[in-house]
């Protein structure tokens, strides 16, 4: 039972951090002057490859976040 505890909170705390993310992607963004493709156009390599890093970790953060709506529903 507390393996199945420890799991639990691991996903909770996933899910609250996907929202983070989120969160702070929007934040981000919405403090440019520009739109998310012309700042894409101006980034160097290292940003673009952050930017690629982010939006890999926000859709596996997606999932596991829908993953727990269903088994919550």
């Amino acid at each position: 039972m507390a393996a199945a505890g420890a799991i639990a909170t691991l996903t909770v705390l996933g899910a609250f951090a996907f929202v983070v993310l989120v969160i702070g992607n929007w934040y981000f963004f919405r403090r440019q002057e520009m739109g998310l493709l012309e700042w894409l156009r101006n980034a160097t390599l290292w940003q673009r490859l952050a930017v690629l890093v982010d939006a890999i970790v926000t859709i596996l953060g997606a999932l596991d976040f829908l993953t727990i709506l269903f088994v919550l529903l």
